[in-house]
């Protein structure tokens, strides 16, 4: 059987989880359930689209990957299953959530709309498309399911895509970049990529988040600056994250999701 890894932004106050996990163990008794995370902030698409892309260097190559971050549930959007080039298996919404993660995963081999109401919950509620048809199609594709009995085929470039790339590059010794998310320590990913920033640790830079510049160190790691310092350094997912060694950046420098930021060399 197939495991399961499954992202979500249910969070865990509610019972979202428990019952998308108890739906998917009555159809596939036994199955594994890996919790990525369930704290992708409410509706950012493109956050979870990055933590599901990133996770795909770590989970089992035959993963099932379910994630539901569904700002358009109940509305035209269409609720889809992907098979990559590699073989893991994709579901949830068509909005963009999904296509990186399978683009890392070798490409889109074939891509299902879920049209096949024998394999959803129901009554299916407009509001919760992750426990009545999502997370039934993951399960029944752990289980060992044909992806093609989920529904009608359609085009992979027919797929949602996200507006804004995941990747920004540099230009003329300048930057501008977005921030993808901010983990529990204040430290705000942006969206560049440590391969190819074409940096080296010492480097000074300027950081301009929208109130004048100010200067921001690149540094290889936590250690290597003084408690307080403002710092660029390359995080877990190979990202370049503005920090503050033993303090909270984005608060102290009002940085939520989304934010521009511009950085020069």
């Amino acid at each position: 059987m197939r495991p399961i890894c499954f992202l979500s932004d249910f969070g865990l106050a509610d019972d979202f989880v428990g019952t998308c996990k108890g739906v998917m163990a009555r159809i596939a008794p036994g199955v594994s359930i890996i919790d990525l995370t369930h704290e992708v902030p409410g509706f950012h698409v493109e956050s979870g689209a990055e933590i599901l892309q990133h996770a795909t260097r770590y989970m089992p190559e035959d993963a099932v990957y379910l994630a539901v971050v569904d700002p358009g549930v109940g509305t035209s959007r269409r609720p889809v299953a992907l098979r990559s080039g590699r073989g893991a298996l994709l579901v949830g919404p068509d909005n963009g959530l999904l296509v990186p993660a399978a683009e890392a995963l070798g490409g889109i081999a074939e891509a299902v709309q879920l049209t096949n109401g024998t394999y959803h919950l129901h009554p299916v509620s407009s509001t919760f498309h992750g426990r009545d048809i999502f997370a039934p199609a993951a399960a029944h594709l752990a289980a060992g399911l044909e992806m093609g009995r989920l529904g009608e085929r359609i085009a992979a470039d027919s797929l949602a895509r996200l507006e804004s790339p995941i990747e920004d590059e540099w230009s003329d010794g300048e930057i501008a970049a977005r921030v993808i998310d901010v983990d529990r320590f204040g430290n705000a990913r942006l969206s560049i990529r440590q391969e190819g920033c074409g940096l080296s640790y010492g480097d000074e830079l300027r950081l301009d988040t929208g109130d004048g510049d100010m200067a921001i160190r690149y540094v290889e790691t936590f250690g290597a600056a003084k408690p307080g310092e403002l710092i660029l350094v390359p995080d877990s997912h190979w990202r370049l994250s503005i920090s503050i060694n033993k303090g909270n950046a984005a608060q102290a420098l009002g940085l939520r999701l989304g934010s521009r930021v511009r950085l020069r060399r």
